[in-house]
């Protein structure tokens, strides 16, 4: 059997996936084609750069946290599954540069057998299945599973939804086990015909490609190593044909991870319903080698100015230099994923993104009881003495931090997990050149960074220990020439090869204010030389604003995020203020997410040393761990605060600048003149309190309301990290990073009075700095959740969606 080149010459037949051909994307770097470059490819409808939140779904591949993999939320009875009619010789295989897949042929009358079906949770329709194909190393990244996270490689079967509104994929990772897998065991033979008919007719005339060299070697004849299942140009097929979701699983029971995102290749579209097995479908490792030599040494012809007659054939790939056909995983950016387990139980775990698992034997300790500078929040002393109702004017009311916010002690601990940074564009950041000139700049990748926290609360004193342990570099920015003053590498480390550890701390005390705020006055490592406040919001919520007032400003949001509070999530920004740097322009340098659950001391220092191991930091850019409330010497020039520097700002050390009123006394006419008084004020309290309320919530629904006319929330009724930031820029009409009252007044238009905008302001306002900050803004949109939800339904608005017009063919791109 000898191939035919179709008369426009553009591919082979049966061969080549037209998706492929001209390389208009890669997965290597170099050409300015690789990963990092396809959000600026110019192609219609290209979304690899996001959108924002406004699809409702969002970029794929991502990472499945631990906290996902170890925890079930409920069954997968929503699932259900149906085998199609397809024969073996109902299906075309065909193989690219990109890949190899396989899909029902099309009849003479434009039909096509049954492929298969399934349907999902969340929506009563059908999607049919289109075609699959296979990516080179997984594209997901599964924490806790694999060889650290990823797998040799990842099926994919593209189905479209009935109404060919989107699309969904049902995904299995492929890992090596000791036996050869049946039926997988076709689908090698159906491309290895495929892959010998090319040998016969278009020998190769060039060299392999040696960007995979590492991974296989091509044969420069391309005599396929393993065609002893291809005899006379016929594979050998068995009667009837596969059933996708029955053959392709090789566990005998199997979950499913399910979260909404997009297409994995150009231009990643955002309509993909994802639907991941969360057992790996096993191969042998010859079967694995030979998956590999199809896709890495793939054969691309060449043809001469007729269009038709072939004038050389080479090895073609757009493979990476590692050999992967995978796109690296994307930020969730507040998606969830769910995993639907083979039973239940049901067990609902609270929205927490990318967490990691928490650490089954730590059980949070009791708070650590106080010395003897404890006292009362209430005022106890007789009706003949002074009694203020202000906390800050009584000395028995303590000024320890766990007495005046309690949530203090539930922060104190051990904490691990990941951070996430993102440039002033709302892209992760990546490697930048180091320079003294700028604080912001890291020359390793900040897509994930392992975090530990380590925080102590002792009395009036609070101490925090921030380690973060970087990946290393990429091959790729190792290569660029490095700017004058400048590095492409930290410590004593090797591009490319090691990865970094860096260490900041935060000391501060309490105040005379009694509310719980930290007064922040030494940070050492990145953010050196910065001072600022900790501000216990609520219960749950933590607000930090540190800033050296010459160079730069940092605020972040933290708030716990299940009942037990042993786990948080936070998100801040980092800006830079001033005029000598270049960021000027636009003062915002960063923002950043993160995640973090609370572990043992033990736990802690395990898992800090595994990460150094994982990342390869040298033992000498290793930072040590110390016991609470000290601080870390990590360098001869390195500073901590001295106890007189403690004292200098310690409320224990300090005499109050709130003065006490003069003690009044009287006898029994005093008494009922009191007592008089007393209740009028009782009657006046009451009322003031209730007005108060009144305008609390008055001002909260307008506010609401006004939020409620510039949004579309998504279908769980929450409002995303990236739709908070569009409704802060929609107010922030200047750009430079805070609302101010103007622009604030603006927004809210005639909706208020004077009165309750002011009021309303200055409790957005939690620092009293006149401005609005993003942090502030997130802060009070937590509060007022519940409230803007009604708003939105009196509005009319519903969740957001996106249904695309795409025809049967834009089905078959790679999810």
């Amino acid at each position: 059997m000898k191939l035919h080149w179709n008369l426009a010459g553009a591919s082979l037949l049966a061969v080549v996936d037209g998706a492929g051909i001209g390389n208009f994307f890669t997965y290597y770097d170099a050409g300015g084609l690789g990963p990092d470059r396809w959000p600026f490819l110019d192609m219609e409808g290209n979304e690899c750069g996001g959108m924002g939140g406004a699809t409702g779904y969002g970029q794929s591949p991502v990472t499945i946290s631990q906290a996902v993999e170890s925890t079930c939320d409920t069954d997968k009875a929503a699932y259900s599954f149906t085998g199609g009619d397809c024969t073996w010789n109902d299906l075309k295989f065909s193989l690219s540069n990109n890949g190899a897949k396989v899909e029902p042929k099309v009849n003479d009358d434009g039909t096509t057998c049954n492929f298969g079906s399934m349907n999902i949770p969340h929506t009563p329709n059908k999607f049919n299945a289109l075609q699959f194909h296979i990516h080179t190393y997984s594209e997901h990244e599964i924490e806790g599973k694999g060889d650290r996270g990823f797998f040799p490689a990842e099926l994919h079967v593209v189905h479209q939804e009935e109404t060919k509104e989107s699309y969904a994929v049902f995904g299995t990772m492929i890992d090596v086990g000791d036996t050869a897998h049946p039926v997988f065991e076709y689908f090698l033979r159906g491309w290895e015909l495929v892959a010998t008919n090319v040998a016969e007719s278009c020998p190769v005339t060039s060299a392999p490609y040696a960007a995979v060299q590492q991974k296989v070697t091509c044969s420069a004849t391309y005599q396929f190593p393993y065609n002893q299942s291809i005899q006379d140009g016929v594979a050998f097929f068995p009667d009837g044909g596969p059933n996708l979701y029955e053959d392709l699983p090789t566990a005998s029971e199997w979950g499913v991870y399910t979260y909404k995102g997009g297409l994995t290749t150009p231009g990643c579209n955002e309509i993909v319903n994802w639907n991941l097995l969360d057992e790996a479908m096993l191969i042998s490792q010859e079967q694995m080698d030979r998956l590999d030599y199809l896709i890495l040494c793939f054969v691309q012809p060449t043809f001469a100015s007729d269009g038709t007659t072939v004038e050389s054939c080479v090895h073609n790939t757009v493979a990476s230099e590692s050999g992967s056909t995978s796109r690296p995983p994307q930020p969730l950016l507040g998606r969830k994923v769910t995993h639907r387990c083979p039973k239940g139980p049901a067990v609902v775990i609270s929205d927490v993104g990318v967490l990691p698992p928490p650490d089954q034997d730590f059980v949070k300790p009791s708070p650590i009881e106080e010395p003897a500078n404890t006292g009362s929040n209430k005022c106890t002393k007789t009706l003949f003495e002074d009694c203020s109702d202000d906390p800050r004017y009584d000395p028995e009311v303590s000024v320890n931090l766990k007495s005046t916010a309690p949530s203090w002690a539930d922060a104190e601990g051990y904490w691990v997990g990941t951070r996430r940074v993102y440039n002033n564009q709302g892209s992760q950041l990546m490697e930048t050149f180091a320079s003294d000139k700028f604080k912001n700049t890291m020359p390793y990748p900040q897509d994930e960074v392992k975090m530990f926290v380590n925080r102590t609360v002792m009395q009036t004193r609070y101490f925090a220990h921030i380690y973060q342990v970087f990946k290393p570099a990429s091959l790729t920015f190792c290569t660029f020439a490095i700017p004058e003053e400048s590095s492409n590498v930290l410590g004593n480390g090797e591009c490319g090869k090691n990865g970094y550890a860096t260490v900041g701390e935060r000391f501060g005390t309490a105040t005379f204010e009694k509310d719980g705020t930290v007064d922040v006055f030494f940070t050492t490592g990145r953010y050196a030389g910065g001072k600022g406040k900790a501000i216990t919001v609520d219960d749950d919520t933590f607000y930090y604003k540190i800033g050296d007032d010459n160079s730069f400003e940092y605020s972040e949001t933290e708030s716990f995020n299940n009942p037990t509070k042993t786990r948080v999530a936070g998100s801040g920004q980092y800006f830079i203020v001033s005029d000598v740097l270049p960021y000027s322009a636009n003062p915002l340098a960063e923002s950043f997410t993160y995640e973090l659950y609370q572990v043992s001391e033990e736990t802690f220092k395990e898992q800090l040393a595994a990460a150094y191991a994982d990342n390869n930091v040298l033992p000498e850019d290793q930072k040590p761990v110390i016991s609470s409330g000290n601080c870390i010497d990590i360098s001869s020039d390195a500073t901590c605060p001295s106890e007189a520097m403690f004292q200098s700002v310690d409320p224990l050390y300090n005499s109050t600048p709130y003065e006490q009123d003069p003690s009044v006394k009287g006898g029994w006419i005093a008494f009922f003149v009191i007592l008089g008084v007393l209740v009028l004020v009782g009657i006046l309290y009451v009322w003031h309190v209730h007005r108060i309320n009144q305008q609390a919530d008055r001002y909260k629904h307008q506010f609401a309301r006004r939020i409620a006319e510039t949004i579309n929330m998504d279908h769980d009724k929450k409002l995303s990290a990236k739709g908070l930031e569009q409704e802060f820029k929609t107010i922030d009409s200047d750009g430079n990073g805070v609302i101010t009252k103007e622009e604030f007044y603006r927004f809210m238009g005639d909706r208020v009075s004077e009165q309750d905008f002011n009021v309303m302001f200055a409790a957005i306002d939690i620092d009293h700095s006149g401005s609005i900050d993003f942090a502030e803004f997130c802060a009070f949109m937590a509060q007022i959740g519940a409230i803007l939800t009604e708003e939105e339904e009196r509005a009319g608005h519903k969740p957001s969606s996106k249904a695309l017009a795409k025809d049967e063919e834009a089905g078959n791109e790679d999810a």
